[in-house]
């Protein structure tokens, strides 16, 4: 599959720890060759299910019995409920008069969630998630403001990888996230990784990017530290310096 293909292409530019992640939603139940949780007993979290995508290569697929996570829950609409109501019981929001910009995906519309390892999966995705270090993310942003533009955040660190950087991807928007609580418990991700999210469209602009940004002022990834230049070392170093002798003089 193509996707497979430049999917490695950016692990191997990036030199990404794991590899990213495709997305796709199902207007209705489909049969997929994939792991899917309650058939071995289980729920997954959102954020969990893309993590055992990442790490072990298998794609996951939810369906509504599938959901361990009540806010997904009801972001991904498998459920109704008003979600402020969670999020004022856990302390994350001082009460319900406080805003909060949760985008919820229309209530019973897909019935089919998909993630799987984008250099592996078998159906194209229709978003994908990279989870990489500050650095590469700053590259992934050059990438994609070679052509203009910039990429927005709209950060609470919260329902970082399965909402704040995979909605607007899903809407045709490239975005970033800061991880938060859901996906340092449930998804493992280290303390320096970061999210950055596409939609399927952006993979050929992103990887001409990734060739092509900065390439004029000799900047890639990862990026070749300047050490042309004579370090200056602390006085009392320099003082002492001045006494010693060389063993041919």
């Amino acid at each position: 599959m193509e996707w497979n293909e430049k999917g490695s292409r950016i692990v191997e530019m990036l030199r990404l720890r794991t590899p990213p992640v495709g997305v796709k939603f199902f207007e209705e139940k489909v049969e997929i060759d994939a792991f899917k949780p309650s058939k071995h007993g289980l729920k997954f979290a959102v954020c969990q299910a893309i993590a055992f995508a990442r790490y072990s290569g298998r794609s996951v697929v939810l369906e509504a019995d599938d959901f361990a996570c009540p806010p997904a829950m009801l972001i991904y609409g498998v459920a109704v409920y008003d979600i402020k109501e969670i999020l004022v019981s856990a302390n994350w929001l001082k009460d319900a008069s406080c805003d909060f910009p949760t985008t919820k995906l229309p209530a019973g519309k897909f019935k089919t969630f998909l993630f799987g390892d984008l250099t592996r999966m078998k159906e194209k995705p229709d978003a994908i998630l990279i989870f990489a270090n500050p650095e590469q993310v700053g590259r992934l942003i050059q990438a994609k403001t070679f052509f203009g533009g910039t990429v927005n955040a709209s950060l609470t660190a919260k329902l970082a990888s399965c909402a704040e950087a995979l909605l607007p991807a899903l809407k045709g928007e490239v975005a970033i996230a800061i991880p938060g609580a859901g996906d340092r418990v449930f998804a493992g991700l280290d303390e320096n990784e970061l999210i950055f999210a596409m939609p399927y469209e952006w993979l050929d602009k992103i990887l001409e990017g990734l060739e092509k940004a900065g390439k004029g002022a000799n900047v890639g990834y990862p990026v070749q530290r300047f050490l042309f230049f004579t370090p200056r070392f602390p006085k009392t170093y320099r003082e002492i310096a001045e006494k010693f002798k060389r063993p041919d003089s």
